[in-house]
């Protein structure tokens, strides 16, 4: 922790920590913290927030499940083998 400094402005970190992440790199503030990421990481983290809106709007729009419904869907899926990737 040595490299690293402390200024006014905030802190400075050297760069052979963030070495191998691409050459443009996000940064981002957060309340006590600092975000570094990769292009990649950042429209990956995106895609997820995206997908998860979709299946609360979908979870909306469906309504309360009654329990029968669930153990419906899991007797379904726990029916079908399993898939390799």
């Amino acid at each position: 922790m040595k490299a690293v400094r402390y200024t006014k402005d905030g802190v400075v970190i050297p760069t052979s920590w963030v070495k191998g992440w691409g050459k443009p790199l996000s940064v981002r503030r957060g309340v006590n913290m600092v975000i570094l990421e990769s292009p990649e990481r950042k429209a990956s983290r995106q895609r997820l927030g995206r997908m998860i809106q979709k299946l609360r709007r979908a979870a909306q729009e469906l309504g309360p499940l009654t329990s029968e419904q669930v153990a419906a869907e899991v007797a379904a899926v726990r029916a079908q083998p399993a898939r390799r990737s």
